[in-house]
């Protein structure tokens, strides 16, 4: 099947260096694929064919105005190492294995992101941070909080779990328009794809009603009690 000058090619990052195609499928590794934005979130392809729903499509620019499809690079993992206070076994529950692309911390358990989108917790389990951790392959980030954990999944939504106490689990936003999460104490915030903020949680201090406004944020990250945010 081929698609026809016009028809509309919806990419999305997949969050591993490449694109998930949604209403088409991916041209072939090396067929060239212009692609014009189509004003609407998505672009429109001009002369060439296409996959179906779900389908990666890593594009790369061709330096003449269109995108040369790739084969993306088998995405490398590392080991983790812990170090410091292990009241909560914290250091000495750390995982083995080379499976690992990122990894975050609260403030007495730990998690980590591997290569096949799933989590690992460890640590302190007292808000149930650890055994409660989400199951699943469509993870894309993590972050840690006091006593509980943010994860940002494949489809642009947040997910969190651990303690409570300020409604910072509860209180997460709906919607899959999130592009990067950060946790505090007691409250979170995460970055939206149109550049602005949304946080919730613990208030003493103001960190969620003095939230910045505006749609130029680039990314986000949150101390104990206060926030702070890449502008420009």
């Amino acid at each position: 099947m081929t698609i026809n000058v016009g028809d509309k090619v919806l990419l999305f990052p997949d969050g591993r260096g490449g694109y998930t195609a949604y209403e088409i499928s991916a041209p072939a590794v090396g067929e060239k694929c212009i692609l014009l934005p189509d004003g609407k979130g998505g672009y429109i392809a001009v002369g060439t064919g296409v996959p179906s729903v779900g389908d990666k499509v890593p594009v790369v620019p061709d330096g003449k105005g269109g995108y040369i499809t790739w084969s993306p690079p088998a995405i490398q993992g590392f080991q983790i190492v812990a170090w410091g206070n292990n009241g909560d076994r914290q250091v000495t529950n750390t995982p083995t294995g080379n499976d690992f692309t990122a990894v975050a911390a609260g403030n007495n358990h730990s998690l980590a992101l591997k290569i096949d989108g799933s989590i690992v917790s460890w640590g302190a389990n007292y808000s149930n941070q650890v055994t409660n951790t989400p199951t699943g392959n469509d993870f894309t980030a993590i972050a840690g909080g006091g006593g509980h954990s943010l994860a940002l999944k494949t489809d642009g939504s947040i997910i969190s779990w651990g303690n409570n106490y300020h409604n910072q689990v509860t209180d997460t936003p709906t919607g899959n328009d999130f592009t990067a999460v950060a946790g505090g104490a007691g409250h979170s915030l995460a970055l939206k794809t149109d550049g602005s903020i949304v946080s919730w949680g613990y208030n003493y201090y103001r960190q969620v009603t003095n939230t910045p406004t505006g749609n130029d944020f680039t990314a986000v990250a949150a101390g104990n009690n206060h926030s702070l945010a890449l502008r420009g």
